[in-house]
């Protein structure tokens, strides 16, 4: 595929993932990509490269769709809850970027807005949104007929809307409500803004949501059964690159993972046709940028034997290896999350200094990377 190489000349070494592994991490694929969207415009405001939104703007252009299901934060008598919509524009799509840390109502809120829509779809969610759309789809060929096209986004976990509420009275100190939140865009980690009801703006590192999220506070219990980390069941699956190599390049690239041919002829169309700019990479690379979370996530066995400790049953579905730290990093997540549902540990996890918070992450990273 055309595209330019961003590190023309330079030499990188992966780490060696075997092939068993990869099949149990990423699953069946095709082929796969480092890209983003060729348009700044559409890259200004994405949480990671803009990939998707720059698919699925081709994809109407070319009218190979009449709509694409997204997904996006709506602040509604000042409480954040996220919004499945249909884009049929650029426009429509562009207001839906930026990643949504929430739990949602897949089945509930957008399956609906699927079967009420008169055309052709593109359906964007997450790992265990797109499996449950597909299982319908066997069972539904007129619902089946609709779709063009699946795109699953990477997902280590989500949170419940707690987590979001607490973030937000932090950031509206005076009370004033908040009229419109971004959980995540612009470069790397990125930042998430806040624009209050008196038009003021306030932006903070992500990391001021994401350190309790990446210690599992306020995690969606159905997640500790999960170990799909990459959207198994999609057409195609995008996610960030984590990797220190890319972390100075002017522009933020998303991993691509083609599982299907009509994921490859979608993909392939949009970068001949301009909207993408994608270059081939191995597989390793993609394992590379997501090599500490991932394997945490698919290890399902440490989190159901930390559970049976603390008094919580957990299928253990994938059978995996459960070493010293494995354990010792299922008991924290889950210690974690079981705090969160307390109106104690809600209290004292809003209270807990940013400098601790810190400390206890760099751990719980240190144990997960060993």
């Amino acid at each position: 595929m055309p595209g330019n190489d961003h590190r023309e000349g330079v030499k990188i070494f992966h780490r060696d993932w075997p092939d068993d592994v990869v099949d149990r991490y990423i699953g069946h694929f095709s082929q796969s990509y480092f890209a983003y969207a060729a348009s700044e415009s559409i890259r200004k405001d994405a949480a990671s490269g803009g990939v998707i939104t720059a698919l699925n703007g081709y994809l109407l252009e070319a009218g190979i769709i009449d709509g694409a299901l997204v997904c996006r934060p709506h602040i509604v008598n000042g409480e954040l809850t996220p919004e499945f919509f249909i884009a049929e524009n650029i426009e429509m799509l562009l207001s839906a970027q930026g990643s949504t840390y929430c739990a949602v109502e897949f089945m509930r809120d957008a399956v609906p807005k699927i079967k009420d829509f008169k055309g052709k779809l593109a359906v964007v969610g997450l790992p265990c949104d797109i499996r449950k759309l597909q299982q319908l789809r066997k069972r539904e060929q007129d619902f089946d007929d609709q779709i063009a096209l699946t795109i699953s986004l990477f997902c280590g976990h989500n949170s419940r809307p707690e987590l979001t509420h607490m973030i937000l009275k932090k950031l509206d100190r005076k009370g004033v409500g908040v009229a419109a939140f971004r959980y995540r865009h612009g470069h790397w980690r990125g930042e998430l803004e806040a624009t209050l009801s008196t038009g003021e703006k306030i932006s903070k590192p992500f990391s001021y949501f994401s350190d309790y999220q990446n210690l599992f506070y306020f995690c969606q219990q159905k997640c500790h059964y999960c170990h799909d980390h990459t959207g198994y069941h999609a057409d195609i699956s995008v996610g960030d690159i984590w990797s220190q190599n890319m972390k100075n390049h002017p522009i933020k690239h998303s991993a691509v993972i083609l599982r299907t041919g009509t994921g490859e002829s979608v993909f392939r169309q949009s970068v001949e046709a301009s909207w993408l700019v994608a270059k081939k990479e191995p597989i390793n690379a993609i394992c590379d940028g997501q090599a500490r979370s991932m394997p945490f996530h698919y290890n399902v066995s440490a989190r159901a034997r930390a559970g049976k400790l603390l008094g919580i049953q957990i299928k253990d579905d994938v059978g995996e290896r459960v070493r010293w730290n494995d354990l010792l990093t299922g008991l924290i997540v889950l210690t974690n999350e079981k705090l969160s549902r307390t109106e104690f540990g809600k209290k004292l996890i809003a209270r807990i200094p940013r400098f601790m918070l810190k400390l206890m992450l760099y751990f719980l990273k240190g144990l997960e990377s060993i």
